[in-house]
């Protein structure tokens, strides 16, 4: 809740809690003693600071979202959940929680809400925050913050008419690992970057992906905790099915991002922070084999950014299935290329500077290369946990480094890679037209971006 509001909400009452505060505190002074609960003590948040949180998809990732928001003093006013057993025991763990199925319903109906929540299968993200941010909710997102470029443009468009505090919660963005490899980065120790390794080990172990996954012919019992044409959303219809939700969803086109797109927020962040890449001019893919229900098993995609400010060219190549990049020669033997999970590689022409998942234990290759390029400058502060930046910036107090003007790009980048997988039996550098969102050497791309007319009516209106 913005300081505007809070004062909005005292006027008429006869006193304002800012000036109520300002009277007790100098009345202190006298023999008036001003309880914890007024003045507030350490670690104290009055009711009136808290914000009335709406969590919206509770299940998996988005029980720990709303443990987070719970444990930094916030209110979870209202819970949401289309699977109301996939969501059971967070609906247990916050028993005076409101309770809905359809969030639009609990918008409509709870007035007191300040912000939302999203942590749905990534084909809702769009149409559930833009619908709360219209109505004035300050917004946290899961990543990646949407399925297609369209909405993720969408996302920021409105988050930029509404001016609500939004966030994705690509919580590695904010870890201190991220914010020494910027650092590190910005301030050249490596010399000039030319080029930029991801990978991941997703989505072998995790979900199912590549020609295995087939669309059933089954139709089985929607169960009755689930409410499947709310869980489909804005998603071209089908019968319900568990091989696709609770999770599996994550690895099919209809509904999910795959790997690139669940795992590039964490993995690519740092690399598109840290030298301010941009729109790729160019993107190409290789994988293993695919259909047009779920995401290969194992891809490879390059993007070419184009040159910007003081620096020149950069390649950046994704690795995912277990794909990995060349080892580099200067890496001591038996030291492992990143962590279990993935890494990244930024290769300088001084040096190559390594970090794990989630930008977390960067070091030099060799890691002896320390004692020459030293700890890097704090230029760009430690912010606050993604969590709580964004529970600050809501309440007036500072801004988000993951905001939706930044994680809507970071997110386009990302989609295009998919893109480039979609079409790489064309064996073509796709171009990117950013401006325009186009493709202009492959007209079949541009269809496949046109996603407006496939949302579902009712939907496409909340999406805009």
């Amino acid at each position: 809740m913005s300081n505007e509001k809070k004062e909005e909400s005292n006027k008429g009452k006869g006193i304002s809690r800012k000036n109520f505060l300002g009277k007790a505190a100098l009345a202190a002074g006298g023999m008036m003693v001003v309880p914890r609960h007024v003045l507030g003590g350490s670690g104290y948040q009055a009711p009136s600071d808290t914000l009335n949180i709406a969590c919206i998809g509770v299940g998996g990732m988005g029980a720990s979202n709303t443990q987070s928001l719970a444990e930094i003093g916030e209110n979870i006013y209202a819970l949401c959940d289309v699977d109301e057993e996939y969501a059971a025991e967070t609906l247990y763990n916050y028993p005076k929680a409101k309770r809905y199925v359809d969030f639009r319903e609990m918008l409509e109906k709870e007035k007191e809400i300040d912000a939302v929540m999203v942590a749905t299968p990534d084909n809702t993200h769009a149409a559930i925050a833009i619908h709360a941010m219209k109505m004035g909710k300050h917004a946290f997102v899961q990543k990646p913050l949407t399925r297609t470029i369209y909405e993720a443009r969408r996302m920021a468009e409105v988050a930029k008419e509404t001016g609500v505090a939004t966030q994705m919660g690509n919580q590695g963005h904010n870890f201190e690992g991220t914010i020494k490899t910027v650092n590190w980065i910005r301030q050249g120790v490596i010399g000039e970057v030319t080029k930029v390794d991801c990978w991941t080990n997703r989505p072998r172990g995790f979900w199912p992906q590549g020609t295995q996954v087939q669309r059933s012919d089954e139709i089985p019992v929607v169960p009755y905790t689930m409410h499947w044409d709310l869980w489909i959303g804005p998603s071209r219809y089908r019968p319900y099915h568990p091989d696709i939700a609770p999770f599996a969803w994550r690895g099919r086109w209809d509904f999910g991002a795959g790997a690139l797109g669940d795992m590039g927020a964490h993995i690519m962040d740092q690399s598109y922070w840290a030298l301010d890449l941009g729109m790729p001019k160019d993107i190409h893919a290789s994988s293993t084999p695919f259909n047009d229900e779920a995401f290969p098993l194992g891809s490879i995609v390059n993007y070419t950014f184009p040159a910007k400010g003081d620096r020149g060219e950069i390649k950046l190549t994704w690795y995912d299935g277990g794909m990995l990049p060349p080892r580099p020669d200067e890496l001591e033997d038996g030291k492992p290329m990143g962590s279990w999970g993935g890494g990244m590689i930024f290769h300088g022409s001084e040096g190559k500077l390594m970090a794990d998942v989630y930008g977390n234990n960067p070091r030099f290759i060799p890691e002896s290369d320390l004692e020459k390029f030293g700890q890097p400058e704090q230029t760009i502060e430690q912010p606050p946990e993604i969590h709580q930046e964004w529970v600050n910036a809501a309440k007036g107090n500072g801004t988000t480094s993951s905001n939706f003007d930044y994680a809507a790009k970071l997110t386009e980048t990302m989609l295009l890679g998919n893109m480039a997988i979609k079409f790489s039996d064309q064996n073509i550098k796709l171009q990117w037209d950013a401006e325009n969102m186009k493709v202009p050497n492959l007209e079949e791309a541009n269809e496949w971006l046109d996603v407006r007319n496939n949302f579902r009516p009712g939907w496409r209106e909340m999406i805009g």
